[in-house]
């Protein structure tokens, strides 16, 4: 999540729309978010963000374009970053709704800002994408759940509705998800390939388990055909594959006396085409930075919910605030132009001192902007140098409080500009 919040960071900062090769994306990324360590992490963290296997991420953030991997290793046989390259998901901005960013507490590493504290998308994404990691004593194991579920839920509660059990789902899978609960109550799933019987001798595999790849099973399947030395009979003759990187098609053949010991245990269980997968280690971090346990998904979409609703309000009073400004503006330059032609405000071959102390008093309204720090490393010329010292001492005092006003144009100053931004108020704050 560490590294995921910093790459966000960097590509909603860069606007990134176009395509750029992931190695590039890297460097940038640790560029503009002070990452201290190899890029390489870096590189493989985009690669997983943007990939759509089955098993990998219901919702890809970031957009694949060349080999980011396949089921047939797990995304391991992802191509070298310097030949790949991504962009934003169109759907990434609606989920980290850029209205919420003015709201988001900055980090700052050696005065320069960097990536929030957190993201606040709209949607849990640590539920739609899952989450597997260890960490300084502790470690966490979230399953991927359906988008279509979670928003059910979140509309049920906006409603105060109970919410609806939740169940593990992938983007893709064709197997089958079954609950389990055992008599003490613990709630775990066992996830199943699908395997059908052709005749006596062959059975066909079309799907396999969630975390197991095509790769890893053929492995498997080379053990099946060990005799050791002549020593023992193989279990199976022979298998034969059908797949493609986004689809498991095996055709194994073995004798009837195999067939009828694999029935006996149990084919799914012979084949290892089940695995179990447990809910009891869903370890996060909290909205006061605590790590806390979850003992069901419905707990944490409970805390998302009330935290998102509160971020709901703080998004509507800074929009509403950020109006208000705006028509503050217009206001302030229609005025403004108004008495420069009328002549009750006079500007030319005065002191701007002079002239900002005459705005003050008939009440214009100051608009404090924010001093544009130099950024480590930026190569600045004598002039910028001198301009930027008059534009920090200008800021102590106030004066630039008012250089929306006394930095329009020449032009601005005409009875058609008055007229324009008159109808512009009129058009986008009163019809």
């Amino acid at each position: 999540m560490f590294l995921q919040r910093k790459i966000l960071f960097a590509c909603f900062k860069r606007k990134l729309r176009a395509e750029i090769k992931v190695a590039q994306l890297a460097g940038y990324v640790a560029e503009h978010s002070a990452y201290h360590h190899g890029e390489q992490s870096l590189a493989m963290a985009i690669i997983n963000m943007a990939q759509t296997f089955v098993g990998s991420n219901n919702v890809n953030v970031l957009v694949p374009s060349g080999q980011f991997g396949t089921r047939l290793q797990g995304g391991a046989d992802a191509a070298s970053p310097r030949y790949i390259f991504t962009f934003l998901n169109s759907l990434t901005r609606g989920i980290f709704n850029e209205f919420d960013d003015p709201l988001l507490k900055y980090l700052d590493d050696d005065g320069q800002t960097i990536e929030p504290e957190w993201y606040m998308p709209i949607l849990p994404t640590v539920l739609i994408n899952g989450g597997h990691g260890i960490g300084t004593g502790w470690s966490t194991d979230v399953p991927c759940y359906n988008p279509r579920d979670i928003v059910e839920n979140l509309k049920r509660m906006m409603v105060h509705e109970v919410m609806e059990p939740m169940h593990p789902w992938y983007r893709g899978f064709k197997g089958q998800i079954e609950l389990n609960v055992s008599k003490k109550g613990e709630v775990s799933y066992c996830i199943s390939g699908i395997l059908g019987k052709v005749d006596d001798t062959t059975i066909q595999i079309t799907e396999l388990p969630v975390g197991k790849w095509t790769q890893q099973y053929k492995e498997f399947l080379e053990t099946l055909l060990e005799t050791d030395g002549g020593k023992k009979e193989a279990f199976i003759k022979g298998y034969k594959e059908y797949h493609t990187d986004t689809s498991v098609h095996f055709e194994i053949t073995m004798s009837e006396k195999s067939m009828k010991e694999a029935e006996e245990v149990g084919l799914y269980k012979k084949f290892q085409l089940q695995r179990n997968l447990s809910i009891s280690n869903m370890h996060l971090f909290n909205a006061q930075g605590q790590i806390a346990k979850y003992h069901s998904p419905e707990e944490i979409l409970r805390e998302f919910f009330d935290l998102r609703l509160g971020y709901y309000d703080k998004r509507k009073d800074y929009m509403v605030g950020d109006l208000e400004r705006q028509l503050s503006v217009l206001d302030n330059k229609c005025r403004f132009i108004k008495e420069v032609i009328a002549g009750t405000l006079k500007i030319s071959n005065r002191k701007k001192v002079d002239i900002v102390e005459d705005l003050k008093k008939r009440g214009y309204a100051p608009m404090i902007k924010e001093s544009k720090k130099k950024a480590a490393g930026d190569i600045q010329s004598v002039e910028q140098e001198a301009q930027q010292e008059v534009d920090d001492e200008e800021a102590k005092t106030g004066i630039t409080a008012y250089d929306y006003l006394l930095n329009m144009p020449l032009m601005s100053l005409t009875l058609e500009r008055v007229n324009t931004l008159q109808a512009e108020t009129l058009k986008r704050y009163y019809l």
